[in-house]
């Protein structure tokens, strides 16, 4: 066997086959040239499943490690801390250097510091050859037809960093008007912290930080985050500012090549989850390859193992990935609810989850929702709508061809059935028939980039002005929360009039509480979409 790249997949699959199969030799490779430093992330559940296997996994010095149980949002002038349990930080360079070699020290292990400039052919060619060597895999691109390979780069820009300062786990949303910079941050070390700092390109442009020399970035990024930084400089660890670029391989096994960690896919680092999948790739291959079957079965086994789960992890990524995009373009924020819509980005954080968790945060979003204290879930929350006021915020819908015709809304003198119309409608003549409220269905958007000439804002705003009293927006196609409520949302954050997400799904209380409390709508009916017509 050859193991080109000896990170975390790299030395783990030597760890795990060597393990399993020590009668197997094994040559893996390093690079001659340092990597990136800085910090990783994982969960300490994930370590003790690790270490389980491999008890020294993780034995490094307490100074190249930082641990976590809550986050610190910093959000305006409001410093928000919510819960964040079990998070570890490492130094990069120290855990590679230990796992390597971990996994040199295993039998019939041989380690070669060279760069492998091509895979070996011929009869001296190893029977598998495993390409760990990261996202910018010079060997895969020169095979990218045969993998299938396709690289997306998304639309902000990000600086990664270190700091040589302990900082609090912590997000910071600075408003430098117009437009946001986002930072990541967290310690991994007991003197230094990793700083990834996001942005919108036009916000870069606008602020002189998009073409400036990289010593030079680092000292005007260091002065804007002063206080956040406690005056520490900071240390770029990429070349200046780049896109994430999410590398998706429609094929992870060419002939004796196999791909595993970001040398086969990438995860965007708000997730924090790409090391931990590179390991379980890298755990993945080897006990398949140890079954004893033939290689291309083994690989085979490894390839549907793994990628319907990377496939999964890849789609909460682009969930991720939009909602720091958008955050990035807008440059306004609200508390707690911001906080709230920041943790719930991802489908496991739902309101009953933050709930249990981290009650006491959880509460103060309520409060910011209610404008007082409350001990009201977020769908009970009363809401004003043209005249009335709404003691639940689940709706109910009639209509067919998944549009309503009505919604009944429910108010203290009981409920009320308001009807809901388009750009046709006339609201004033339907108040005059007696109408308490009147809604106007809203189109969903295509997809996060969109261009209308009708901007959120201006259809919110235009509605308001001609009568209307509240929005209904159908929920979108995707099975993520934020690209369902991609449309409901914009116009709940346009703040002109209430927003009513149609829901084709009947949504549970607690998926119901999550898109309210975080802001991606401000109601909720459930509008089943018509069943197929029967073939004649």
């Amino acid at each position: 066997m050859a193991v080109v790249g000896a990170g975390a997949a790299g030395a783990f699959f030597t760890l795990e086959l060597s393990r399993l199969r020590p009668d197997i030799t094994i040559d893996l490779y390093d690079r001659d040239s340092r990597g990136p430093g800085a910090g990783i992330v994982m969960s300490t559940d994930f370590m003790d499943h690790v270490q389980r296997v491999f008890p020294r996994a993780f034995a490094l010095p307490a100074t190249a490690r930082g641990v976590w149980n809550r986050t610190l949002t910093l959000c305006g002038d409001e410093r928000i801390w919510s819960g964040a349990y079990g998070m570890v930080g490492l130094r990069r360079r120290t855990f590679h250097s230990h796992v390597r070699q971990l996994a040199a020290d295993s039998p019939r292990v041989r380690l070669i510091r060279r760069t492998v400039t091509s895979i070996p052919e011929g009869r001296d060619a190893p029977d598998v050859i495993v390409l760990a060597d990261g996202a910018g895999s010079r060997l895969r691109t020169s095979r990218r037809e045969a993998f299938g390979t396709t690289v997306t780069a998304g639309r902000t820009r990000f600086l990664w960093a270190a700091a040589p300062v302990v900082l609090e786990p912590s997000f910071v949303l600075k408003d430098l008007g117009p437009g946001l910079l986002i930072v990541h941050s967290y310690p991994h070390a007991a003197d230094e912290s990793t700083f990834i700092v996001e942005a919108d390109p036009t916000t870069l442009a606008g602020h002189g930080l998009d073409d400036r020399p990289l010593p030079e970035l680092e000292k005007r990024l260091a002065a804007l985050f002063t206080d956040e930084l406690r005056g520490a400089p900071l240390h770029a660890q990429t070349a200046g500012w780049q896109p994430f670029r999410t590398i998706v391989n429609e094929r992870w096994h060419d002939g004796r090549s196999v791909l595993i960690g970001d040398a086969a896919h990438t995860v965007h680092f708000s997730t924090g989850s790409g090391t931990t999948l590179a390991i379980d790739d890298a755990m993945c291959l080897a006990g398949a390859l140890a079954e004893g079957t033939a290689v291309p079965e083994a690989l085979d086994t490894y390839a549907r193992t793994r990628q319907p789960v990377i496939g999964a992890a890849q789609a909460e990524a682009r969930e991720s990935v939009e909602w720091f995009e958008t955050l990035c373009r807008r440059g306004r924020t609200n508390g707690h609810r911001t906080v709230f819509a920041l943790r719930s980005r991802r489908p496991m954080n739902t309101f009953d989850r933050l709930r249990d968790r981290d009650p006491e945060f959880t509460a103060q979003t309520v409060h910011r929702l209610a404008g007082r204290p409350t001990d009201a879930e977020p769908r009970d929350v009363p809401l004003t709508v043209g005249g009335l006021i709404l003691e639940s915020r689940v709706a109910e819908a009639d209509g067919s061809g998944g549009k309503p015709a009505g919604l009944v809304l429910r108010t203290a003198d009981g409920a009320v059935r308001c009807p809901v119309g388009d750009d046709a409608t006339a609201p004033g003549a339907l108040k005059a028939a007696g109408a308490r409220a009147v809604g106007l269905l809203v189109a969903a958007a295509s997809g996060p980039d969109e261009s209308t000439a009708r901007g959120p804002a201006t259809i919110a705003a235009e509605a308001a002005a001609r009568g209307f009293d509240f929005l209904a927006v159908p929920s979108q196609t995707g099975t993520g929360r934020i690209a369902r409520t991609r449309r409901a949302e914009e116009l709940t954050f346009a703040g002109a009039l209430p927003v009513v997400l149609l829901s084709a799904e009947d949504l549970s209380a607690d998926e119901i509480n999550t898109l309210i409390a975080s802001g991606r709508t401000d109601m909720v009916a459930h509008l089943p979409a018509d069943p197929p017509e029967e073939p004649t």
